[in-house]
């Protein structure tokens, strides 16, 4: 059983600073440097930076609304001075996904519509698979520092001993540990042309699985008919990965 831990502001001289929005925000800068590493050579880096910010204003976008909306509506109905305070967490992964799409869309039509005709959109999300998983594990990584997705009691070995309501389970860091296996095979398969197809419709189908197999461990988010938010979304990620796989990608377009 692992220890009871929760820090939720560390202070740096006199400035506090949310350990939530840190690695967040850590997770953020680390995946846009190895997302512009990724496309050096192709795609000059100011154009980089400038999709990888579209990409994480609509993520946080989209992530909040998804998360007010299917989450907690009542609260942000009562509170509704607390919809703009995003250090205090409250963003849906899902609703990230979805706003980062759009964003990606919008970008791809307007700022970005010249450079994108030479570098296909196919190639960018396998490349970019890599950065946006590492990203993503280092800001869930804030999510297990504070403990905003506590999951059901359980006396086993990942669980936290907390001395308060007995030992339970973080869904945050089982996240994290089920990405894992993912994780080590990006890396391993980084330089190896062959995998290119298959990162990002693996990455759906990986997480779709991994997300609404967890979500039934979870003690506080909404259900509807039984299922949460979450594992609606999944199936709708796990279907359109399949749909990815089966088509196949070939000469960054689908086949």
């Amino acid at each position: 059983m692992i220890p009871w831990f929760e820090v939720h502001v560390i202070n740096i001289g006199p400035v506090p600073v949310q350990v939530w929005g840190f690695f967040v925000a850590l997770g953020m800068s680390v995946g846009t440097w190895m997302l512009v590493k990724a496309l050096k050579g192709k795609v000059k880096q100011e154009a980089v930076m400038d999709l990888a910010l579209w990409l994480v204003i609509g993520g946080v976008i989209g992530a909040r609304i998804v998360h007010v909306v299917l989450y907690e509506p009542g609260f942000y109905l009562a509170h509704p001075a607390e919809l703009i305070k995003i250090w205090h967490g409250g963003l849906s992964s899902f609703g990230g996904f979805l706003g980062a799409l759009g964003a990606a869309m919008l970008y791809s039509r307007t700022k970005g519509k010249e450079w994108m005709k030479k570098v296909k959109w196919p190639h960018i999300l396998s490349v970019g698979t890599l950065p946006f998983l590492m990203g993503w594990m280092i800001g869930r990584v804030g999510c297990v520092m504070i403990h905003d997705h506590p999951g059901a009691s359980c006396d086993c070995l990942l669980a936290l001993n907390n001395k308060e309501t007995g030992p339970m389970l973080d869904m945050a860091l089982l996240e994290i540990i089920g990405l894992l296996p993912l994780l080590l095979f990006y890396m391993l398969t980084r330089k190896k042309p062959r995998f290119d197809a298959l990162r990002f419709p693996l990455m759906l189908v990986y997480y779709g699985v991994l997300r609404f197999t967890l979500d039934f461990y979870r003690v506080i988010d909404a259900t509807y008919l039984g299922l949460t938010p979450g594992q609606y979304l999944s199936l709708g990620m796990v279907l359109f990965g399949a749909v990815l796989l089966k088509k196949g990608w070939k000469n960054g377009e689908f086949a």
